[in-house]
């Protein structure tokens, strides 16, 4: 009985449920009773295990040392690698999102694709693509980390789109809170606006016009001067 609740205890741990001062016993019956307090009745010691609170902000060891490795072989930030692990299952291997996204970075099935991940659920392929893919965007957004984190949400051609972070709630929260947990602070300016085009044309009348909107019927030629 004490090993099967210690491999049950054990499975609710590593599926990512945080407890706090939960209390493992097992009543006069014979029966496994979990609950966050103690029964005085037996003098709160008898058959009692408690599991400790754990801490939200801790990195599970391996998962620790397995991104340690690999930043340092991909020249990569640690702390971002770390903070987006955590916003994005923290650290559970098997977490799944609404949209198919899979494991501790997860991946969608493209981007697993892309990086050679045959199993999405295995936490060391998962964890390698997803470092390879923050320093691709990391590189492609001259270490930008706002912009790295938008497109590894939203995709880097809404990023491209906007010039910017996407004007998505879902993105600006995320992008704030993963800087958050790596001690910054998001830019305050998180609605960016598309860039505006500037054209330059000449009228039936010889006139040059600078404008931000060209007229349904143009006379002449124009150019984009911005």
């Amino acid at each position: 009985m004490k090993r099967s609740l210690i491999v049950f205890c054990g499975a609710w741990l590593a599926g990512g449920i945080l407890f706090a001062g939960l209390v493992v016993r097992q009543d006069k019956n014979g029966h496994i009773v979990l609950t966050n307090t103690l029964d005085r009745s037996s003098g709160g010691r008898d058959g009692v295990s408690v599991l400790s609170p754990a801490r939200s902000h801790a990195v599970p060891s391996h998962y620790k040392e397995k991104i340690q490795t690999l930043t340092q072989k991909h020249d990569m930030r640690e702390d971002l690698v770390i903070a987006v692990a955590r916003a994005e299952s923290s650290f559970n291997p098997f977490a799944v999102s609404p949209k198919g996204a899979v494991g501790i970075m997860q991946l969608m099935r493209d981007t697993a694709r892309q990086y050679g991940v045959i199993n999405r659920y295995n936490a060391h392929e998962n964890i390698e693509a997803g470092v390879r893919h923050l320093k691709y965007l990391y590189e492609k957004f001259r270490g930008n980390i706002p912009l790295t984190l938008a497109a590894y949400n939203a995709g880097e051609e809404a990023v491209s789109r906007y010039n910017g972070v996407p004007p998505y709630r879902e993105t600006q929260n995320y992008v704030r809170r993963v800087m958050s947990m790596m001690g910054m602070s998001a830019p305050s300016s998180s609605s960016p606006r598309a860039k505006t085009k500037i054209y330059k044309y000449i009228d039936p009348a010889g006139r040059t016009i600078i404008t931000d909107t060209l007229p349904a019927e143009i006379g002449g030629s124009f150019e984009v001067i911005n």
